[in-house]
Protein backbone atom coordinates (compact mmCIF):
# COMPACT_ATOMS: atom_id res chain seq x y z
CA UNK A 1 0.00 0.00 0.00
CA UNK A 2 3.02 2.49 -0.27
CA UNK A 3 2.41 3.21 -3.61
CA UNK A 4 0.19 6.32 -4.53
CA UNK A 5 -2.72 5.42 -6.25
CA UNK A 6 -4.88 8.26 -6.82
CA UNK A 7 -6.79 8.46 -3.46
CA UNK A 8 -6.16 8.63 0.15
CA UNK A 9 -4.02 6.24 1.93
CA UNK A 10 -6.91 5.45 4.84
CA UNK A 11 -9.21 4.78 2.08
CA UNK A 12 -6.99 2.23 0.22
CA UNK A 13 -6.59 0.23 3.39
CA UNK A 14 -10.30 0.10 4.09
CA UNK A 15 -10.48 -1.15 0.26
CA UNK A 16 -7.89 -3.54 0.63
CA UNK A 17 -9.49 -5.20 4.37
CA UNK A 18 -13.33 -4.39 2.42
CA UNK A 19 -11.94 -6.90 -0.96
CA UNK A 20 -10.41 -9.36 2.15
CA UNK A 21 -13.85 -9.31 3.51
CA UNK A 22 -15.68 -10.00 0.92
CA UNK A 23 -14.02 -12.42 -0.53
CA UNK A 24 -13.41 -14.63 2.73
CA UNK A 25 -10.18 -13.92 3.05
CA UNK A 26 -11.19 -12.48 6.50
CA UNK A 27 -14.01 -14.50 7.30
CA UNK A 28 -17.39 -13.50 8.96
CA UNK A 29 -16.64 -13.27 12.69
CA UNK A 30 -13.13 -13.28 12.56
CA UNK A 31 -10.75 -10.88 14.01
CA UNK A 32 -9.34 -8.21 12.11
CA UNK A 33 -5.27 -7.93 12.53
CA UNK A 34 -4.11 -5.43 14.96
CA UNK A 35 -3.75 -2.43 14.59
CA UNK A 36 -0.22 -2.98 15.11
CA UNK A 37 -0.23 -5.42 12.07
CA UNK A 38 -1.81 -3.32 9.95
CA UNK A 39 0.77 -0.56 10.79
CA UNK A 40 3.58 -2.92 9.77
CA UNK A 41 2.43 -4.93 6.75
CA UNK A 42 1.05 -2.01 5.09
CA UNK A 43 3.24 0.50 6.28
CA UNK A 44 0.52 3.57 7.11
CA UNK A 45 0.70 5.65 10.35
CA UNK A 46 -1.96 4.59 13.19
CA UNK A 47 -3.58 7.27 12.33
CA UNK A 48 -4.66 5.77 8.60
CA UNK A 49 -5.18 2.13 10.38
CA UNK A 50 -7.41 4.17 12.98
CA UNK A 51 -9.70 5.85 9.57
CA UNK A 52 -9.65 3.15 7.80
CA UNK A 53 -11.36 0.51 10.64
CA UNK A 54 -13.94 3.52 11.26
CA UNK A 55 -14.70 3.83 7.32
CA UNK A 56 -15.23 0.10 7.46
CA UNK A 57 -17.16 -0.02 10.85
CA UNK A 58 -19.75 3.01 9.72
CA UNK A 59 -20.44 0.93 6.72
CA UNK A 60 -20.60 -1.81 8.70
CA UNK A 61 -17.96 -4.23 7.17
CA UNK A 62 -16.92 -4.57 10.97
CA UNK A 63 -17.50 -4.45 14.26
CA UNK A 64 -15.77 -3.60 17.69
CA UNK A 65 -16.08 -5.24 21.26
CA UNK A 66 -14.59 -3.31 23.70
CA UNK A 67 -11.03 -5.13 24.88
CA UNK A 68 -11.21 -8.09 22.50
CA UNK A 69 -10.80 -6.24 19.17
CA UNK A 70 -12.57 -5.84 15.45
CA UNK A 71 -14.37 -8.43 13.98
CA UNK A 72 -15.53 -8.75 10.42
CA UNK A 73 -18.96 -8.63 9.50
CA UNK A 74 -20.00 -10.02 5.73
CA UNK A 75 -22.37 -9.39 4.61
CA UNK A 76 -22.12 -5.91 6.01
CA UNK A 77 -24.50 -5.17 9.06
CA UNK A 78 -25.88 -1.47 9.94
CA UNK A 79 -27.08 -1.51 13.92
CA UNK A 80 -30.89 -0.60 14.29
CA UNK A 81 -29.07 2.34 15.88
CA UNK A 82 -26.55 3.21 13.83
CA UNK A 83 -26.17 7.05 11.95
CA UNK A 84 -24.32 7.76 8.95
CA UNK A 85 -24.72 4.82 6.00
CA UNK A 86 -28.22 4.18 6.96
CA UNK A 87 -29.62 7.59 6.83
CA UNK A 88 -28.83 7.59 3.40
CA UNK A 89 -29.11 3.70 2.43
CA UNK A 90 -32.44 3.26 2.92
CA UNK A 91 -34.33 6.55 1.34
CA UNK A 92 -31.67 5.45 -1.73
CA UNK A 93 -32.90 1.95 -1.36
CA UNK A 94 -36.78 2.93 -1.29
CA UNK A 95 -36.44 4.67 -4.44
CA UNK A 96 -34.97 2.17 -6.24
CA UNK A 97 -37.87 0.48 -5.37
CA UNK A 98 -40.09 3.10 -6.91
CA UNK A 99 -37.89 2.69 -10.29
CA UNK A 100 -38.39 -0.72 -10.14
CA UNK A 101 -42.04 -0.92 -10.05
CA UNK A 102 -42.08 2.27 -12.51
CA UNK A 103 -39.98 0.05 -14.70
CA UNK A 104 -42.41 -2.72 -14.35
CA UNK A 105 -45.29 -0.46 -15.18
CA UNK A 106 -43.66 1.10 -18.28
CA UNK A 107 -42.55 -2.58 -19.49
CA UNK A 108 -45.70 -3.76 -19.16
CA UNK A 109 -46.87 -0.49 -21.78
CA UNK A 110 -45.00 -2.26 -24.53
CA UNK A 111 -42.53 0.72 -24.87
CA UNK A 112 -39.59 0.30 -28.35
CA UNK A 113 -38.23 -2.85 -28.43
CA UNK A 114 -34.61 -0.90 -27.91
CA UNK A 115 -35.92 0.70 -24.70
CA UNK A 116 -37.23 -1.93 -23.42
CA UNK A 117 -33.93 -4.12 -23.41
CA UNK A 118 -31.90 -1.48 -21.52
CA UNK A 119 -35.07 -1.08 -19.63
CA UNK A 120 -34.47 -5.06 -18.73
CA UNK A 121 -31.25 -5.28 -17.91
CA UNK A 122 -31.51 -2.07 -15.67
CA UNK A 123 -34.31 -3.90 -13.56
CA UNK A 124 -32.42 -7.53 -13.60
CA UNK A 125 -29.36 -4.86 -12.13
CA UNK A 126 -31.51 -3.43 -9.68
CA UNK A 127 -33.04 -6.89 -8.72
CA UNK A 128 -29.41 -8.67 -8.33
CA UNK A 129 -28.31 -6.13 -6.37
CA UNK A 130 -31.64 -6.10 -4.22
CA UNK A 131 -31.04 -10.04 -3.64
CA UNK A 132 -27.70 -9.48 -2.22
CA UNK A 133 -28.91 -6.64 0.47
CA UNK A 134 -28.52 -8.24 3.93
CA UNK A 135 -31.87 -9.50 5.56
CA UNK A 136 -31.97 -6.55 8.02
CA UNK A 137 -31.85 -3.78 5.28
CA UNK A 138 -34.72 -6.13 3.49
CA UNK A 139 -36.74 -6.28 6.09
CA UNK A 140 -36.33 -2.91 7.43
CA UNK A 141 -37.20 -2.06 3.28
CA UNK A 142 -40.75 -3.88 3.87
CA UNK A 143 -41.42 -2.36 7.11
CA UNK A 144 -41.30 1.16 5.85
CA UNK A 145 -43.46 0.26 2.56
Amino acid sequence: MTEFRGQPAYLQLADDLRERIRSGEIADGSPLPSAQDLITSSGASSTVVKNAVSLLRAEGYVVGHQGKGVFAQFPPRLADHSRGAADWALPLLQAGMEVEAALRETLGKGEAEAGTAHSEAALERWQAAFANLPAGIKDRLTKSQ
